[in-house]
């Protein structure tokens, strides 16, 4: 009996998980056992002079990190707040660059190379670098002094036209961190422009004949062939602004490795990453329900 030929489909997911196939051994091998680890730590006392044994407590430390900690909500909040204003401006500052980089003008190489920078100044050494020259630099206190103005300039623009209070800290605090946004969306940007150029053009053109307008063409076309873009660039966003906006990490090493408080400083990591990954999974159905509806 003949084998049936692997469809084209079929052969590039092939290459896909081949691609990824380090990173699916480094989850199983590395990932999930540190994690189940981490959770056992999180439910039992620990004995630190007897090499981390340990013996099982509860949940206590789960409710203790909610009534008995002063810092850990506040913080958790503070975060989950970050995640909301940065991400979604992130990812439309990206597709909005990205988007303009597509067109056909002049330097355009260029251009992509200027805004392709903060990948390169996001590695540890140079934006350690450039943080500390910002702030120790007249530049860097005459840029903060500018900053501070337009964000005042804003709040009370937006408060004159009666915006509605979430909608002004969502705009006010995006205004304050441009930045940050613009030296955090370099890779984004990057996979956008991949993914626009894969749409054919003969798309465009047959549905400009037919009359779309340029507006049309983005919701009907553009749109909804990047949405798997979107969510990579939505993840990715999410981890990022996790790991360099927030001080949670910070905290619970503290209380580890400083206060001893192990099975605390574990409760708190883990409750913190399933913040994170509801998260996640709420801004992956949020563009699956978008997809779905712009496609019908």
């Amino acid at each position: 009996m003949l084998k049936k030929k692997a469809s084209l489909f079929e052969r590039r997911a092939r290459f896909g998980y081949i691609f990824i196939l380090p990173l699916i051994i480094g989850v199983f091998l590395v990932f999930i056992p540190n994690l189940i680890q981490t959770f056992i730590y999180s439910v039992s006392t620990i004995d630190t002079q007897h090499n981390f044994s340990t013996e099982f407590s509860g949940f206590s430390k789960y409710v203790a990190a909610f009534k008995s900690d002063p810092e850990f909500l506040p913080m958790l909040v503070s975060s989950i707040k970050t995640w909301i204003i940065n991400v979604p401006v992130i990812i439309i500052y990206s597709l909005l660059m990205a988007t303009i980089l597509n067109q056909d003008f002049k330097g355009r190489v260029i251009a992509r190379i200027i805004f392709f920078v903060p990948v390169i100044l996001a590695v540890g050494a140079l934006s350690s670098t450039d943080s500390t020259a910002m702030y120790y630099s007249g530049a860097g206190q005459a840029i903060d002094v500018d900053s501070a103005n337009a964000f005042t300039d804003m709040s009370a623009l937006l408060s004159s036209l009666n915006f509605p209070k979430v909608l002004k800290d969502i705009v006010t605090d995006a205004v304050d961190n441009i930045y940050d946004i613009a030296c955090s969306s370099g890779l984004q940007i990057f996979i956008f422009l991949a993914g626009l150029q894969e749409i054919p053009v003969s798309v465009y053109e047959a549905a400009s004949i037919e009359g779309c307008s340029k507006w049309e063409l983005f919701w009907k076309i553009t749109l909804p062939m990047i949405t798997p873009q979107i969510a990579v660039n939505a993840v990715y966003t999410i981890s990022l602004v996790a790991d360099s906006a927030d001080g949670m990490f910070w905290y619970t090493n503290v209380l580890a490795f400083s206060e001893n408080q192990y099975a605390l400083a574990n409760a708190m990591n883990i409750i913190y990453l399933l913040a994170l990954g509801i998260f996640v999974s709420i801004i992956l159905l949020i563009m699956k329900k978008i997809s779905s509806n712009i496609s019908n």
